[in-house]
């Protein structure tokens, strides 16, 4: 995201000062350890330091790590040992607080021991920052809101609503050059991957919001990683130990902001898939039949005769895996007998049980069409 020249000036006059009163290595970060401001590299070169200025943000391995000694919640400064299998030196943290607010941290390279002198120095320019960094942060906090508001009404269901959105970014040039392309992801903690995700890509080069509960970007279509970006984006943030699962949907590329709505519910149709196939990411050129397996009202499931409903609601695993094997095999027994390691025998077996219980002649192309519908919208009916 963008910032104000004044507060970068400000930031990096506070920090130059203090790496030369120091003689060591000093770094400003947001309080998603995003670099605000670094000084010159003083004695050996850290790794962690460098990856975190060139990829404008920590690496995740440095990110959990520094996470896990407790920065986030402490009040006075933190001593981190040095972790050599990721290439970082001993340092210390300094929390950067206002009001009662975290606002970033100042790190001090521990390339040589940190007395009661350097940090009273320190904590006087954490001071400076704060004052700086607060009303940067209240100008951020607006931005996020008013991207929030126009990401809200340009997909909403209201034409005039989402109309009057597409001008205002369209008069700010707020979005990138078209086609676009709607990303959304579910699973980690939404506002802090979304702000994850805008730490890594360049200003208005992407609308970033929560719209129904999903983290929802408006990006390029060209951009590298889209999708990707924004699973990874959710996996960073996931608490430690969590067992969450990250799922992200793309729609089709638009060339109109007026096509959002549609890319949109696209979006949303490719994150059906995606969660059902346990898949990270689910495109919507790459849907095939779930393109109209997704448009179809969950009462659909209830038209299914009811035979073919008993067999799929449960108590039938087994023949339920041999009937989704023999269709997707397109009914050919010896290719589906080899992936279910079954003698022909017993796969012919499993067959005629399957037409007795669901009520169904598997010889019929129209039975076979029927049975394969009923198992992908059972499926995503499970996943949603």
């Amino acid at each position: 995201m963008s910032r104000d020249p004044t507060v970068e000036a400000g930031l990096q006059e506070i920090v130059d000062a203090l790496s030369v009163r120091l003689g060591r290595p000093v770094v400003v970060d947001d309080v998603d350890l995003r670099p605000l401001a670094y000084s010159i590299q003083f004695g050996a070169l850290d790794s962690v330091r460098t990856e975190s200025i060139l990829g404008r943000t920590a690496p995740d391995a440095a990110r959990s790590m520094l996470f896990g000694h407790g920065i986030r919640i402490a009040l006075e400064p933190v001593r981190i040992p040095a972790y050599p299998g990721i290439g970082m030196e001993a340092r210390v943290c300094i929390p950067i607080l206002r009001s009662g607010r975290r606002l970033g941290f100042l790190w001090l390279i521990e390339d040589r021991p940190i007395d009661d002198g350097d940090l009273r120095l320190a904590r006087a320019a954490v001071l400076a920052a704060a004052a700086i960094l607060q009303s940067e942060a209240d100008s951020q906090l607006d931005r996020r809101r008013r991207e929030q508001e126009l990401i809200s009404a340009l997909l909403s269901a209201d034409p005039r609503a989402s109309e009057a959105a597409a001008a205002v970014l369209e008069a700010d040039h707020y979005v990138p050059p078209r086609p676009l392309i709607i990303c959304i992801g579910t699973g980690g903690a939404v506002q802090d991957a979304i702000d994850r995700f805008r730490a890594r890509v360049p200003v208005k080069h992407a609308l970033c919001g929560e719209v129904g509960g999903y983290a929802t970007c408006i990006v390029g279509a060209q951009a590298p990683m889209r999708g990707a970006q924004l699973a990874e984006s959710l996996r960073s943030v996931l608490a430690e130990g969590s067992t969450a699962t990250v799922h992200v949907g793309e729609g089709d590329p638009i060339g109109e902001l007026s096509q959002a709505a549609s890319s949109h519910r696209r979006a949303l149709a490719a994150l059906r898939v995606a969660v059902d196939r346990g898949k990270d990411v689910a495109r919507w050129d790459e849907l095939r039949a779930y393109r109209l397996l997704t448009a179809m009202p969950a009462s659909a499931l209830d038209d299914i005769p009811a035979a073919l409903r008993e067999l799929l609601a449960g108590g039938h695993e087994q023949l339920v895996l041999t009937l989704e094997t023999y269709l997707d095999h397109a009914g050919d027994v010896k290719s589906t007998a080899a992936e279910l390691w079954l003698h022909r025998t017993s796969l012919y077996y499993r067959l005629r049980r399957i037409e007795e219980v669901a009520g169904v002649d598997l010889n019929r192309g129209e039975d076979r069409l029927l049975c394969h519908v009923a198992l992908r919208l059972s499926r995503l009916a499970q996943s949603a």
